[in-house]
């Protein structure tokens, strides 16, 4: 009789379950697969998915998240952390909404498209930052956030939910041209409804956005100290209302009904076309009107710290994050226009 002993079939069902947890879903059925392979026992099991699963997770990121998304969503929660905070208590939350925002994008399986899907992942984010400030409560309590930076924390998360809702993917076109299945006149039209639908409501927030600051402005360029802030928070004003009036100007054209493919790839293409120009130049017509907005402040506030005899840095600094976001922006769509242009391309060819 043969008294060898058998190699089980299939980890325990607690240790797989634990294990398809950590594993990312959109990859998780080919990890989970890859790894019952090797399987020879539940401690080779447990150590072998500890070898694979960071690297996956690390995988995942780099084609869910990039750069120029991570900086500007770091911006924006960083600037509303530091108000009535300091950057020292501002940081840890900050950097925990950010991780978490980082690996909610690696996991789902699916980009956050409706307001419904962005609302959960921003309530996440949260989430994160409040047990972060537990952690801080028991463990450092003078680096926890004062109850006056929860106002700048709220209007952090509200801009965060608009800059996510209005670019799905943050700056990346989030449907591939049919590349998995054959691409009909129905799921051409499928993808044009989303693309004009996505468009609209980016200009919309975007011109809700412009008209928002134009009045906000209106206060800090009556309170302003001197005469060159006061001309910044007027342009400043000035520059939210170009905003929401050109950026209504370059809305989707709605596709007609009933085009046949031929009609509607080539009516895709043009809107495609269109949006990258707009991309492309972007720089010009939305980054570069904000500059003397911009410049006046950080000249104004390093000339009312000079006056006060006090370092004119922070004035500096100002400027110098104005300049990486405006360059994360221009990054951004430049990265986002090569795509697009990509797609025309990937699109022609199903038309020939």
């Amino acid at each position: 009789m043969d008294r060898r002993p058998t190699l089980e079939a299939r980890p325990p069902a607690l240790i797989d379950a634990a294990v398809r947890l950590l594993v990312p879903v959109p990859c998780r059925e080919h990890v989970i697969g890859d790894l019952w392979e090797r399987y020879r026992s539940p401690r080779s099991f447990v150590l072998d998915a500890l070898r694979t699963i960071p690297f996956v997770v690390i995988s995942q990121v780099r084609r869910t998240s990039t750069l120029n998304a991570v900086v500007i969503q770091l911006f924006v929660l960083s600037v509303s952390g530091m108000v009535g905070a300091g950057l020292r208590r501002a940081a840890a939350p900050t950097i925990a909404a950010i991780v978490t925002l980082i690996l909610r994008d690696a996991y789902k399986r699916h980009v956050s498209m409706s307001a419904r899907q962005v609302l959960v992942d921003v309530g996440i984010a949260i989430g994160s930052m409040i047990v972060c400030e537990s952690i801080v409560a028991a463990a450092w309590p003078s680096l926890l956030l004062p109850w006056r930076a929860m106002a700048g924390a709220v209007v952090g998360f509200v801009m965060l939910f608009l800059l996510r809702l209005q670019n799905p993917g943050l700056g990346t076109y989030v449907r591939r041209l049919g590349a998995d299945g054959p691409l009909t006149v129905e799921t051409l039209t499928s993808e044009v409804r989303t693309f004009e639908r996505t468009g609209r409501r980016a200009v919309r927030i975007e011109m809700f956005a412009g008209m928002s600051l134009a009045v906000m402005f209106i206060l800090p360029m009556l309170l302003a100290p001197n005469w060159i802030m006061r001309l910044g928070w007027v342009f400043g004003s000035a520059y939210g209302l170009y905003v929401a009036a050109i950026m209504r100007s370059r809305a989707p054209t709605a596709m007609p009904e009933g085009l046949d493919f031929d009609a509607t790839a080539t009516f895709y293409s043009h809107q495609l076309e269109r949006r990258v120009s707009s991309l492309e130049t972007m720089w010009r017509w939305y980054i570069l009107p904000g500059a003397p907005a911009m410049v006046c402040i950080a000249i104004g506030a390093a000339s009312l710290l000079a006056q006060r005899g006090r370092p004119i840095y922070p004035a500096l600094a100002v400027v110098v994050i104005g300049v990486v976001v405006a360059l994360v922006l221009h990054s951004g769509s430049r990265s986002a226009a090569r795509k697009l242009r990509s797609r025309i391309e990937r699109l022609h060819r199903r038309e020939s």
